[in-house]
């Protein structure tokens, strides 16, 4: 299993960063790597959300299903990854500071073609990865930033 983790703090509150994480249909705008992402679900908040994204690996198109099990607004926001090939659990935890959020995104991926697909991870994967997942949360900081100093918050 490969995990990855990064933090960042945004200078918004927790309920402004949950309102950006939780616009399903608009995590392309701040996901560097999504391609792209289908409701597969009704249900648009709450346990059972169910999510189809493409999202970019190294040039490769690969479908991720997710489904959120863990929602306390503005504070976890869980999923379980379902796929084939990606499969797994991975969170976003907010935490108020006296100056906004602090955000941490960590993944727990089971990688596939065992032995050998986790020495792929750990040597190629996870530190691509690490990268997409800083730029991405350096783009939710300043949609989240942005709005809350238009008064959008």
């Amino acid at each position: 299993m490969a995990r990855i983790e990064v933090v960042t703090h945004v200078e918004a509150p927790p309920e402004r960063v949950w309102e950006v994480l939780t616009e399903f249909e608009r995590q392309g705008d701040w996901m560097v790597d999504l391609r792209s992402i289908k409701m597969l679900s009704e249900q648009r908040a709450g346990v059972g959300v169910a999510v189809r994204c493409y999202t970019d690996i190294l040039g490769v198109a690969v479908r991720d299903d997710m489904v959120v099990t863990e929602w306390e607004p503005s504070e976890v926001l869980g999923v379980r990854h379902i796929g084939r090939l990606i499969a797994g659990v991975a969170a976003f935890e907010l935490t108020p500071t006296e100056l906004g959020t602090r955000l941490v995104w960590w993944e727990e991926v089971d990688a596939p073609l065992g032995g050998i697909g986790d020495a792929v991870a750990g040597l190629v994967i996870v530190p691509w990865v690490t990268k997409v997942f800083r730029r991405s949360l350096a783009r939710l900081k300043r949609i989240s930033e942005s709005e809350v100093r238009a008064g959008g918050a």
